[in-house]
């Protein structure tokens, strides 16, 4: 069934998008609610408006969303969590755990459904987690999860945490490079470039 959206459902359409839906979730859900309306001359004349709008709206979604990023991209979130044995934590770290604390940062709530969190944190460490602060806008943030009762404290674990994280990125990098400078004296090529190609008798 062909309906035009009166409002944005999230998953199914934007406002003012034509789209082919099935009978029963327009029947039963849409058309009920007010969301969508039947495709007709009509509705399709005022579905350009709609879309106008609809695009207005999420470009200013964007652009606050893209100053809510400068926030969190320049401080990781520090989540102190207790610790037992060997790293894990007692519970684990959800993505409303995440959503809190960059409700914290960004001075408003944050809902946290719009944490990207593919499975909840078990452990001490450092993680990349993303964050879907718009449709179009979904940074990537670094969630550094330390012991509550460390010695040196809470922020000075995340601190060590985050320090070596760099040093072992810097490590591979260089290591990387000694390989490939090896590779370039010895005069072997590189990986993916060889010639396949043989001599015929």
């Amino acid at each position: 069934m062909k309906v035009v959206f009166l409002e944005t459902v999230e998953g199914s359409g934007a406002m003012g998008e034509v789209k082919d839906v099935a009978p029963g979730y327009a029947r039963n859900y849409l058309l009920p609610r007010g969301l969508a309306a039947p495709a007709t001359a009509q509705v399709l004349a005022r579905a350009e408006r709609l879309r106008e709008i609809e695009e207005e709206r999420q470009r200013s979604e964007d652009e606050r969303a893209r100053g809510l990023v400068g926030k969190l991209e320049s401080t990781p979130l520090v989540i102190a969590v207790r610790v037992g044995e060997q790293g894990r934590l007692y519970g684990s770290v959800t993505n409303a755990d995440v959503a809190q604390k960059a409700g914290e940062i960004l001075g408003e709530e944050l809902d946290r459904r719009r944490i990207l969190l593919p499975e909840a944190i078990r452990r001490v460490g450092v993680y990349t987690v993303g964050i879907r602060l718009s449709r179009n806008v979904q940074p990537e943030i670094a969630v550094v999860v330390v012991d509550v009762d460390a010695p040196e404290g809470a922020e000075a674990a995340a601190a060590a945490l985050l320090a070596s994280l760099e040093e072992e990125k810097q490590a591979q990098a260089a290591a990387a490079a000694g390989q490939l400078a090896a590779r370039i004296v010895v005069g072997e090529s590189e990986p993916g470039t060889e010639d396949s190609t043989e001599e015929q008798e």
